[in-house]
């Protein structure tokens, strides 16, 4: 079951990128989640000395903690994918807990990091055929040790109590299955887009077929319009921000077609790398096709879902991660670019055990 405490309320959920931290509390039960609060706050950037940057990161979350009237320090927080190693391997048919020693053993293989060093799970993808035998696709997710380490010590340092530990990309997940509101056989694209990277995940109801990082985001994104309009970071993203903020492009907008030409090799990127993960799909999952595509996160925007839809053939189906939650009266300005809110309003729906 869900970890509600006796007023209700869930834990926090965290999402911590590599300069803003978003965190979400719920109220309600399993069933009718109520948004409670949903606050953000720029980090420092990590730069110089790790401990020193790891400080000042703690630092700012215990003022985002203290600023706001939140029940609770119990916290559920997730590694982003950008911090994460994926890879897929194809095991024989085995019982539960042989696929769990064989998985260990691919990952000893496979993984780019010492299996010594890392902390490895892994995702049952399903049955696969290959050749004339039947195979058990499975998602290798692995994590460096100290990594995790440092980040326990900074929710720890920020005086807050971590009970779980999850994924960006399970979070994620979760948060827009329950907003779509798709039976659990459905099997959808998704496209997370976020400051560090994009994410294209295929899923079937709430299990994962297909997960790959792609390093093309909002940072590249700022970084493209910099170089192509001759200005600097932080005027380029405020340019970028305020057009991925609009309901629809303005072919008129000078500034529109300004940053859409920048971005332009940029989407092709992204477009490229989605064909080639559609493709393994269609041969890979066959006799089932994927019934749409749902894009979300920090740099989501609302044109650019249909702009990618059209391009790799898929229907775009319009879900924000706040469809899954009733919000009774204000919080912030959660409705702007309300992707962002995907990954911790899916930390903080995380069942964690009794």
């Amino acid at each position: 079951m869900l970890t509600f405490t006796r007023n209700r309320l869930s834990t926090l959920g965290l999402s911590i990128n590599r300069n803003m931290a978003s965190l979400v509390q719920l109220s309600g039960s399993a069933n009718s989640f109520d948004l409670q609060t949903a606050v953000q706050c720029r980090l420092p950037e990590a730069e110089g000395d790790p401990e020193a940057a790891d400080r000042a990161v703690a630092e700012a979350l215990r003022g985002m903690v203290n600023d706001h009237r939140l029940r609770g320090r119990s916290v559920v927080a997730c590694l982003s994918t950008d911090e994460l190693v994926v890879e897929t391997v194809r095991l024989p048919q085995l019982p539960i807990d042989e696929i769990t020693k064989a998985a260990q053993w691919e990952a000893a293989e496979r993984l780019s990091i010492p299996i010594d060093q890392a902390e490895v799970r892994h995702l049952l993808a399903g049955e696969v055929r290959q050749d004339s035998s039947v195979k058990q696709e499975v998602i290798l997710v692995a994590c460096p040790r100290d990594l995790i380490r440092r980040r326990l010590k900074i929710l720890e340092s920020a005086g807050l109590l971590p009970v779980g530990l999850d994924i960006e990309p399970c979070a994620f997940l979760r948060s827009l299955f329950r907003a779509q509101g798709s039976p659990e056989n459905t099997r959808t694209a998704y496209l997370n887009c976020s400051e560090s990277g994009t994410t294209v995940m295929f899923a079937e109801g709430r299990r994962i077929l297909f997960l790959k990082s792609i390093a093309m985001g909002g940072r590249q994104f700022d970084d493209a319009v910099s170089q192509n309009l001759g200005v600097d970071q932080t005027i380029a993203h405020q340019m970028r921000t305020d057009v991925f903020s609009a309901n629809m492009l303005d072919g008129e907008n000078e500034i529109h077609r300004s940053i859409i030409e920048s971005l332009r090799p940029c989407f092709e990127a992204i477009i490229e790398e989605m064909e080639l993960c559609i493709r393994y799909h269609k041969v890979t999952f066959r006799g089932k096709p994927l019934d749409g595509l749902i894009m979300s996160g920090s740099e989501a925007a609302p044109w650019l879902s249909e702009y990618f839809c059209d391009r790799v053939g898929l229907s775009c189906k319009r879900v924000t991660p706040l469809d899954g939650v009733t919000i009774h009266s204000p919080v912030g300005s959660i409705q702007n670019r309300s992707g962002r809110w995907a990954a911790p309003l899916g930390l903080a729906m995380k069942r964690l055990p009794q």
